[in-house]
């Protein structure tokens, strides 16, 4: 998410380009900013966690360095309320640090970025400026029921009951499981409302397990508070 501050105006711009409606909380943040500027971030509930500064003042920024652009965004940010600059480690001690708190508190992951980089719309992917590092984990799982285009139905244990995990696509080069084959597969979290596992990889067949060792226990959920 974009957001823009001309003025008094305050705009929010998707990834489309088009101008969307902004939490009313964020729109009389952005007001108070001293300056008109245009953010990149990320909205979560009523805050925008903003991590690129791409104008200011009218001036565009985007060939300035990553690092300036972000000291150029705490600048012009409280360091609290509704906008707020995320938490930027630069030493490679603090980078350390921070990735081993997130990732032992549940956090979906981390970006890297190349210090003196311009700046470059897009998702990070590997082999640019930028990179996502996910923090993935794998379970086991019962195939409850083979579905159309090379995808099984996923189920784990819950004391007697067996409660739906999602469904898992079965890559070219693996055979597709039976009903009831034991598989493993990774995936980034588990919603805790309907239990369904996000963003899954086939990984294989486990025939060094059994049904009972497909328990819900093995789950790592969504953590709401952390990803805020």
């Amino acid at each position: 998410m974009l957001v823009r501050k001309t003025g008094k105006e305050v705009h929010g711009i998707n990834r489309r380009g088009l101008i969307v409606a902004l939490p009313q909380a964020i729109v009389e943040a952005a007001g108070y900013l001293p300056v008109d500027c245009l953010i990149d971030g990320e909205t979560v509930g009523g805050t925008l966690h903003a991590f690129d500064l791409l104008e200011v003042g009218g001036i565009d920024v985007r060939q300035r360095s990553c690092i300036d652009r972000y000291y150029g965004l705490v600048r012009i940010l409280d360091g609290s309320g509704p906008i707020r600059a995320i938490h930027t480690a630069i030493l490679p001690e603090d980078k350390q640090r921070a990735f081993e708190e997130l990732r032992s508190g549940g956090a979906e992951g981390v970006v890297f970025k190349d210090a003196n980089s311009h700046y470059t719309a897009g998702r990070p992917a590997s082999g640019g400026a930028q990179l996502k590092f996910k923090f993935v984990t794998t379970a086991s799982f019962i195939v409850a029921a083979v579905n159309q285009c090379r995808s099984v139905a996923l189920v784990l244990l819950d004391g007697d009951r067996r409660v739906t995990a999602g469904n898992v696509t079965i890559p070219p080069g693996h055979e597709i499981p039976c009903p009831g084959d034991i598989v493993e597969a990774r995936y980034l979290y588990a919603y805790r409302q309907s239990g369904s596992i996000y963003q899954p990889l086939y990984l294989g067949r486990r025939d060094d397990m059994e049904a009972a060792d497909c328990d819900v226990r093995q789950l790592k959920f969504k953590d709401e508070g952390v990803a805020a």
